[in-house]
């Protein structure tokens, strides 16, 4: 039984869509054009035929940070554009000064003590996802690409786990589109029932090699799991220092009410 609102990829983690959830207006966001995964590295042929035959996609959007990219770029698909934008502005610490270095090979505890050491697992991370300037040109170009998009073209979005730097973004694009908070942090906590396995995967890996109970609840939110304290942190700092999401977009994202309701116009019903 397919999981709420599941993309039929087989190989792609998190694969999913926005499509289905209706807005304060009356609206539907619209079927089959609005896609969040995580990463494709392992993506298939078969996944690609679907992506392009079934769901016509125009655009793949990479939010990932150039050292998770290595030796792990997107697919090249005919008539499909890739655009990367980095969210994240933060030196190339995991690396260790080692430009070759792999994230995607390094260790599971040395990752996790990493992400500690850079302020990656207190709950106002996301805050500083949305306060910097990478973040913000990150996200405003993220929503122009959508308003230039061929609104009858899937455009299809991820980072790593499909689940920080894409939650934020699914998490603006619904908001502005009119979606309520409450189906919003429902989208949101999605991750950890598609991630389910690959959380307790983690969980068990860690426990077997002697690993405390709180690093083990550390390491499956780094790498597959969320947090709702996350999320709802970043929407209360948007709300207090904007006034709401949308005032956030119109004043940091530079999106205008025009072009808000154009995006409206184009990917709901």
């Amino acid at each position: 039984m397919s999981l709420k609102q599941s993309i039929p990829l087989k190989c792609v983690a998190n694969a999913r869509e926005l499509g289905g959830y209706h807005t304060s207006d009356g609206r539907t966001v619209r079927n089959g054009v609005l896609l969040r995964t995580g990463n494709l590295n392992d993506i298939t042929s078969d996944d690609i035929r679907i992506l392009k035959n079934q769901y016509h996609l125009s655009d793949i959007i990479d939010f990932r940070m150039e050292m998770e990219m290595r030796g792990h770029e997107d697919p090249m698909i005919a008539g499909v554009t890739n655009t990367h934008l980095d969210v994240i502005d933060i030196p190339d610490m995991l690396s260790q000064g080692k430009p070759d270095a792999d994230i995607n090979t390094t260790d599971v505890i040395q990752l996790v003590k990493m992400s500690q050491q850079m302020g990656m697992l207190n709950d106002d991370m996301y805050i500083g996802f949305l306060k910097n300037d990478m973040g913000k040109k990150a996200y405003s170009q993220f929503l122009r690409i959508l308003l230039s998009a061929d609104p009858d073209r899937a455009v299809l979005w991820h980072c790593t786990s499909g689940k920080d730097r894409t939650g934020l973004a699914s998490m603006l694009l619904l908001s502005l589109l009119g979606v309520e908070e409450s189906i919003i942090m429902e989208d949101y906590m999605l991750t950890n029932e598609y991630n389910a396995s690959r959380i307790e995967g983690t969980k068990k890996y860690l426990r077997a090699r002697g690993c405390e109970e709180d690093f083990v609840e550390k390491a499956a939110f780094v790498f597959d799991a969320v947090d709702r304290h996350f999320m709802e942190n970043a929407i209360a700092f948007l709300k207090e220092k904007y006034g709401s999401v949308l005032g956030y977009i119109r004043a940091e994202l530079n999106i205008s009410e025009e072009e808000i309701a154009i995006l409206k116009e184009k990917y709901t019903i």
